[in-house]
C-alpha cells in the first residue's frame, strides 16, 4: 500500500535526525581530549616501531659494510707475488718478501725439476733424515758473459716480491716495456738450459741489471743461467730476428 504523504515526511525527518546525531558525535570524538591523546599515542607507539626497524636495517647494513670490508682485505693481502731473478731487492712499487739465492736441478741431470726456486737465506730444518734416493737442489751461476762483464760463474740472487697496490702479475716475453695499462716490476733477458744440455728447465726472465751473491765465483755447474735467442722458422722473423737475445719485462695491473 502506498504511504502517505504525512508517514513520507516523519520518516524523513527521522532519517534526518540520525544522521544529525552521527555527525555530531564525530565532531564529538574529533574534539574529544581523550580521544585525540589516544590517536597520539598510537602515533608514537608507530614512530618507536619505525626507528627501532631503522634502527636494525642500520645494524644491518653496518653489518655488510663490514663484512664487505673484510672481504677487500683479504683480496687486497691476497694480491699476486713474483719472484725477481738476479738482485736482492724489489723496485718501489713493490714489497720485498724475503731475498735469497736461486736453486734448481743441475743442468746435466736426466730428472729433477725443471723449474728454479728462490731459496730463503735463512732456513729452518725439520726432523726426517736423507735417503739413498732423492731428488737434489743446486745453486745457480751465470754463463758467459752475455749477463755482464765478469759475470761467469758468479752466483745468482733472487727476490721474492708482492706489488703494493696491484694484484695481476704477468712476464711478457720479447718486450722490455709493458702493455698500456700495465705497470712494469722489472725488464731483463729471457734465460733457460744451454740446448745441447740434458735437462730441461722453464724460461725465466733475469734482471737486465744482475746482482751477484757473495763469495760466490768458483765454478760449481749446477742449475745454470744462458741467455735465450730466437731461432727463425716456425717462430716468425718477423718481428723476431734470427739469433736476436729475447727480452723480457714483468708488469702488474
Amino acid at each position: 500500500m502506498l504511504l502517505s504523504t504525512v508517514e513520507l515526511w516523519f520518516i524523513s525527518a527521522g532519517l534526518f535526525t540520525v544522521v544529525l546525531g552521527i555527525n555530531d558525535q564525530k565532531r564529538l570524538l574529533l574534539t574529544d581530549p581523550d580521544v585525540i591523546q589516544n590517536r597520539l599515542d598510537q602515533m608514537e607507539s608507530k614512530l618507536q616501531d619505525i626507528m627501532v626497524e631503522l634502527n636494525e636495517g642500520k645494524h644491518k647494513v653496518e653489518q655488510l659494510t663490514s663484512q664487505l670490508n673484510h672481504q677487500s682485505t683479504l683480496i687486497s693481502d691476497g694480491k699476486s707475488t713474483y719472484i725477481r731473478w738476479g738482485t736482492h731487492s724489489c723496485n718501489t712499487n713493490a714489497t720485498l718478501i724475503y731475498s735469497g739465492q736461486l736453486g734448481g736441478t743441475s743442468h746435466a741431470s736426466t730428472g729433477g725439476a725443471a723449474n728454479p726456486l728462490c731459496m730463503v737465506h735463512d732456513v729452518i730444518w725439520g726432523s726426517h733424515q736423507s735417503e739413498g734416493n732423492m731428488a737434489e737442489i743446486h745453486g745457480a751461476e751465470y754463463q758467459d758473459n752475455f749477463w755482464g762483464t765478469n759475470t761467469v760463474n758468479k752466483d745468482v740472487p733472487c727476490a721474492v716480491c708482492k706489488p703494493n697496490t696491484h694484484s695481476s702479475v704477468l712476464m711478457i716475453p720479447g718486450r722490455n716495456q709493458c702493455l698500456p695499462g700495465w705497470t712494469e716490476e722489472y725488464h731483463g733477458y729471457l734465460s733457460a738450459n744451454l740446448v745441447s744440455h740434458t735437462h730441461t728447465q722453464h724460461y725465466i726472465c733475469v734482471d737486465e741489471k744482475v746482482e751477484f751473491l757473495d763469495g760466490g765465483t768458483e765454478s760449481k755447474n749446477g742449475f745454470l743461467l744462458y741467455g735465450v735467442r730466437a731461432q727463425c722458422g716456425s717462430l716468425k722473423c718477423p718481428p723476431y730476428i734470427n739469433g736476436k737475445p729475447i727480452t723480457c719485462v714483468v708488469c702488474s695491473q
